[in-house]
């Protein structure tokens, strides 16, 4: 759903742009979802009981729901599963904070950093990994810790080892998911309700991974090539030469983010995803935080930015 590329699957080189510094720029006044859309959001959970029942997939909030098995927890059944990913540079967790502090979102999972934790030393993923890739790219001989810099260097310059150490850990890092899922719905039923009953998934690659059945929906940000280079020289340090190397590096995949300069171009590759149903959204944010803002809440507010099929 790009390589960056940071991918879901190794933070390396760089860490995620500290979203919270970012939003203490400029203050920006909470605001509410209108009535109008509380309505909608109303009317569209009364049928969420009657769908569940006949849910065949996977989802935690569910409790694994069967044909023998009744939902004893409806407040939980409301919540959607909204995945967010976007390009480097887009904007996407500064996205992802704003809708949980502004526009009341239940939770965040930023999926990037919870792979740390498929990292860790023992873990069956880290021996996986050094299998594949050998002893090299461990710290030192007597470490059990992953170089990160080494396996990125290794990934980075060839997809196809790329391709090698996503196989190996996204089944581990989607299970984490599910985990952390399980854990916010289970403290949401002892907790003040929230505005919008949504749990927010955060990854780079949610495109790529094919997790769209635990998705109620999945929403691209992106921003123009010349303002995702702007923010990365201006947050990251980067360097314009090194931004535009990892801009280009995404657009070798899936590209995320809009292939010419414009708010409204977006490349065909992403179009076809929307076509498909498996992009419900995109969101374009070559502006400010405030009009960031209100672009969000207009697509929570859009019925066509969730699927139909959707439980919740």
């Amino acid at each position: 759903m790009v390589t960056f590329f940071l991918p879901l699957l190794i933070i390396t080189w760089t860490t995620l742009h500290s979203t919270s510094a970012f939003l203490s720029t400029s203050y920006v006044s909470t605001t509410s979802i209108s009535s109008s859309c509380r309505s909608t959001c109303e009317q569209n959970t009364k049928l969420q009981h009657q769908r569940c029942q006949n849910r065949q997939s996977w989802s935690p909030l569910f409790s694994a729901a069967s044909e023998d098995h009744e939902i004893t927890t409806p407040l939980v059944s409301k919540m959607k599963i909204l995945g967010i990913c976007g390009g480097i540079g887009s904007g996407k967790s500064t996205a992802c904070q704003l809708m949980v502090d502004k526009l009341g979102c239940v939770a965040r999972i930023d999926a990037d950093k919870l792979a740390h934790c498929v990292y860790e030393p023992g873990s069956q993923s880290l021996q996986d990994i050094v299998a594949e890739f050998g002893n090299d790219i461990l710290q030192s001989n007597d470490s059990a810790e992953i170089d990160r810099q080494k396996l990125g260097a290794i990934v980075f310059s060839d997809p196809k080892a790329m391709s090698k150490l996503e196989r190996i850990v996204w089944p581990h890092v989607r299970t984490k998911i599910e985990e952390r899922i399980d854990e916010i719905a289970t403290e949401y039923q002892s907790s003040t309700p929230s505005e919008n009953e949504i749990i927010i998934v955060e990854a780079a690659l949610l495109l790529e991974t094919d997790w769209h059945d635990m998705l109620d929906g999945l929403w691209v940000v992106q921003a123009s090539p010349s303002v995702a280079v702007k923010r990365l020289m201006e947050n990251r340090g980067l360097t314009e030469e090194d931004a535009m190397v990892r801009i280009r590096a995404q657009q070798k995949r899936r590209s995320l983010l809009s292939k010419d300069e414009g708010s409204e171009c977006i490349s065909d590759e992403l179009r076809d995803e929307i076509e498909k149903g498996i992009v419900t959204a995109v969101v374009t944010n070559d502006g400010t935080m405030e009009e960031l803002q209100k672009t969000l809440e207009k697509t929570l507010c859009d019925a066509t930015a969730f699927k139909k099929s959707s439980c919740s």
